[in-house]
């Protein structure tokens, strides 16, 4: 699970129907909530923006570089628009896809990179589809097995979504250019979510009507045992052994950066190299021990958090 950062003390006023973005340009939220506009800060303070958007089936997405959209939605031809990043409003003579009607092939929350010409389209538990912009044909699909029906998908950094599932709080950081998910955790269930690309925060908000704020960074959850790695053929008391643990979090993501403490067990036969050493991106920490009493020597590691 990603570590919380902040909790609002305000809440935020929310309709039965909205939608939730992240817009680098003003550092904050835009909400649209039963057809008007309001910008919504990290503290939960709520202002709103004027009048009402006009037509009832439209409804926002992402952009790249923590922009927007605006998209219609069925029965009405599908139609995504650009949109000005000071009102928030639509820009309707700004048609992003004016080749290409993609129907159902579209939906709140979707993502489209117009600088490769690329639509992300959430379709179904695991699956997200990629689009060609320029005509709709259909370049491939992302693969998330045992994955979510996920409902939002941001900009994360170039050729990167973040995806969200609201009801568990489950997400995925996604290449979608080489088509891989390069990370899972999860935030407490939300009813909407954001991703802040300018400072990398997730930004929900639950139930509760509370803003909150989670870093990018899985809370430690699993430290494993120590394990020789690789395991030794033989024993040589003048070389020293690598002997390493890893620490992950509840949905075994990798937690960076963290202390690991060393020791063995009493009677020590053997001696470690370090008394503590830092786990590394993959959170793996190692050491070495020196010894010839393998099979009888008991390596502890333990972390602090």
């Amino acid at each position: 699970m990603l570590e919380l950062l902040y909790t609002s003390t305000k809440t935020v006023t929310l309709q039965s129907t909205f939608h939730l973005v992240y817009l680098r340009s003003w550092d904050a939220l835009l909400l649209f909530s039963s057809g008007k506009l309001d910008k919504v800060f990290r503290d939960g303070t709520q202002i709103n923006l004027g009048a009402a958007i006009s037509g009832t089936s439209i409804s926002m997405g992402n952009l790249v570089e923590g922009r927007h959209l605006w998209g219609t939605l069925p029965p009405d031809p599908t139609v995504i628009y650009g949109a000005d990043e000071i009102t928030g409003q639509p820009h309707y003579i700004d048609v992003l896809n004016p080749a290409w009607d993609p129907g159902a092939n579209f939906r709140a929350g979707d993502y489209l990179d117009e600088v490769t010409g690329l639509l992300l389209h959430s379709k179904a538990a695991g699956v997200i589809e990629i689009f060609r912009l320029a005509d709709g044909v259909k370049l491939g699909e992302i693969q998330d097995p045992g994955g979510p029906y996920y409902d939002n998908l941001a900009y994360a950094g170039q050729g990167k979504v973040a995806a969200f599932h609201h009801a568990t709080g489950k997400l995925a950081l996604v290449d979608y250019i080489n088509r891989t998910v390069i990370f899972r955790s999860k935030v407490a269930p939300c009813v909407r979510s954001a991703y802040d690309c300018r400072h990398d925060l997730v930004v929900t908000i639950q139930s509760d009507q509370k803003v909150r704020v989670y870093l990018t960074a899985a809370l430690p959850s699993i430290l494993s045992a120590p394990a020789f790695n690789p395991a030794p053929a033989q024993v040589n008391r003048l070389a020293g052994y690598a002997v390493r643990t890893r620490l992950t979090g509840d949905m075994g993501e990798p937690c960076a950066g963290y202390l690991v403490n060393w020791s063995l067990a009493a009677p020590a036969k053997g001696v470690l190299e370090k008394a503590g050493s830092v786990t590394d991106a993959d959170g793996y920490a190692e050491n070495f021990y020196f010894g010839q009493s393998l099979g009888e020597e008991t390596i502890q590691a333990g972390v602090t958090v």
